[in-house]
């Protein structure tokens, strides 16, 4: 059995180009960047808060919250040895749908192609699921397009009943 630290790195696909390994860029081969599921390597629930508040999200969500969200939902993570790096998850029926959410990337190592490659990961993940929808702010749709995502005229409405 393969240590997960020593696993290959996340393969992506890109149209006419077939399965490539993962390059992210400003990464020497030494300082391996590895994109596992939490199936794979389980991902902690405080490593996952800390990533969080790197970006000032979600301050009121508890380790219980995320160890819940992490054992009933597909989720990936960016690992540099002991350290996440990147984490993406969704929320899925399993069946028809599936929602991205918190695709996040530690702050000092956007750029380097860490996100696409998280969600490339769980978008594999999701294989089966026929169509996949994720949430974002303006100025991440150019991004998002870059992974077969397309903009729709719909609306997003939120109703939070405990806050």
């Amino acid at each position: 059995m393969t240590h997960p630290l020593l696993a290959p790195a996340v393969m992506l696909a890109a149209p006419g180009l077939g399965r490539r390994p993962a390059r992210l860029c400003g990464v020497e081969e030494t300082d391996a960047i590895v994109v596992l599921s939490h199936t794979e390597r389980p991902i902690p629930a405080d490593q996952v808060l800390a990533l969080y508040r790197t970006a000032q999200w979600w301050p009121e969500r508890t380790p219980e919250q995320v160890s819940a969200v992490l054992r009933d939902s597909p989720a990936v993570a960016a690992w540099h040895g002991r350290e996440l790096v990147g984490f993406a998850r969704a929320v899925t029926d399993g069946v028809l749908r599936a929602y991205v959410e918190d695709v996040l990337v530690e702050p000092s190592r956007r750029g380097s192609g860490i996100g696409q490659a998280v969600l490339e990961r769980l978008i594999q993940e999701l294989a089966e699921i026929p169509v996949v929808t994720l949430f974002c702010s303006p100025d991440l749709v150019r991004y998002y397009e870059a992974s077969s995502f397309v903009a729709t005229s719909q609306v997003v409405m939120h109703r939070s009943g405990r806050w």
